[in-house]
């Protein structure tokens, strides 16, 4: 791999340990989960406003509708995301709530081989089945051990496959619209979401302690304007199943983290799946045809 080739692989690997803070800062955050989401994506719009306000406006302006659409259907999967995978945190542990939620590869896979006509090798579909081995191996050591957990997996769940929806289209609208323009039109719409959703179920807006704004802002900062604004320029070279699978790295990292930060003790499972994991990275990085 030369050097030119291998920088989306560095970048997305950036972005890997980017993200891997989000689940930290979430738990660290006194607010309810919707405006959590809310404010997590509302800041990190207003954050890249300045740098693709304009663009985006006439972007959207030249677009078809049918990609009008299709960024309508981007920002409301990545706020169904948001949504679900943070109210996850308030029921499971990190460590199973940040590896389910990065079970997106299967649902990735599917969705790009029915929308988009990619094909995978086979390398990369067992190194997606040994990541998700490691996922279960994970999640194994967690089940049952805080009350409503079950709750919360299903949320990480519905969490990975909103998530796969978002990459995917994503993906397709590649060569539509600019980079920056396609992330302000679909964070916008996710912020937008949000502020629907938070209000119909009736989640206050504010107020919240100055502590809890700071790290609302570190939230749209750090794991979503620097981690997903790198996994979106990745998704313009890379295939969005391997782009999913680098993504399992985020359960090992913010495993570490929450081990550093709460004192959460891996279990030996979850040790173990995170062995199995950075292995199936490994095969994708030497064999990352797609």
């Amino acid at each position: 791999m030369t050097e030119r080739e291998g920088r989306p692989y560095l970048l997305l690997a950036l972005a890997v340990l980017f993200i891997s803070v989000g689940s930290i800062l979430v738990r660290l955050t006194a607010a309810p989960p919707l405006a959590v989401a809310f404010y997590r994506i509302g800041f990190a719009t207003a954050f890249i406003a300045p740098f693709a306000f304009a663009g985006a406006g006439h972007s959207l302006v030249a677009a078809s509708r049918r990609e009008r659409w299709l960024v309508l259907a981007s920002g409301a999967a990545l706020a169904v995301h948001f949504a679900t995978w943070i109210a996850s945190l308030s029921f499971t542990s990190i460590a199973s709530s940040v590896l389910l939620v990065n079970t997106a590869p299967v649902f990735t896979v599917v969705l790009s081989r029915v929308f988009l006509h990619e094909k995978v090798s086979a390398t990369v579909l067992a190194a997606i089945g040994l990541a998700l081995l490691g996922a279960l191996l994970i999640a194994g050591g967690d089940f049952g051990r805080e009350p409503g957990s079950l709750t919360g997996n299903l949320l990480a769940v519905a969490g990975a496959a909103t998530l796969a929806v978002y990459h995917v289209v994503g993906r397709g609208l590649r060569d539509a619209l600019p980079l920056n323009a396609y992330v302000f039109l679909v964070w916008a719409t996710a912020a937008a979401t949000l502020a629907g959703i938070t209000a119909a179920f009736g989640t206050p807006f504010a107020p919240y302690p100055a502590r809890a704004w700071l790290l609302l802002m570190a939230l749209g900062l750090v794991p979503t304007v620097f981690g997903h604004g790198l996994v979106n320029r990745s998704l313009r070279s890379i295939p969005a199943p391997i782009v999913g699978l680098f993504l399992l790295g985020e359960p090992v990292g913010a495993s570490i983290l929450a081990l550093l930060v709460f004192g959460e003790v891996p279990t030996v499972s979850t040790m173990l799946g995170g062995l199995v994991i950075l292995v199936a990275l490994g095969l994708v990085l030497l064999r990352r045809e797609g």
